[in-house]
């Protein structure tokens, strides 16, 4: 149904970067919200989520990383992955304003946020080959 080369990750975590960097289009972004507002822009483009923008049990201020796969969807309508996109900035924004993610965490810490990050891609890559 899916196929891998055709679909896009878009993070800011480096090690999904270099993991799937040889088998699909990767983007990599500076920032948490910059990887949300690219999939805002792709999904209005005509592409589906398939993963959710806020996967995972942390809370978008409490982790520096995120990674979502979109797929080109052609001419369907994608109305439920616009509002979920757009659902999903919103809150992001208020955690931000709530409490702002940390910029400074020690490496091990990083190295544990990117790692939850890239085990959730990791789990939808199979899926989608």
């Amino acid at each position: 149904m899916w196929e891998l080369e055709k679909a896009t990750i878009v993070t800011n975590n480096p090690r999904v970067y270099e993991k799937y960097k040889e088998e699909t289009n990767v983007e990599l972004l500076p920032k948490y919200e910059d990887v949300l507002l690219r999939v805002r822009d792709l999904v209005y483009d005509r592409h589906v989520l398939l993963t959710h923008p806020q996967a995972s049990s942390l809370k978008p201020n409490q982790t520096p990383y995120r990674s979502v796969v979109v797929y080109p969807k052609g001419s369907d309508d994608n109305m439920k992955d616009i509002m979920l996109i757009e659902k999903c900035i919103e809150t992001f924004r208020q955690w931000q304003d709530i409490a702002k993610t940390p910029e400074d965490y020690e490496e091990k810490v990083a190295y544990d946020f990117q790692t939850i990050d890239l085990s959730v891609i990791d789990n939808i890559i199979p899926r989608i080959s």
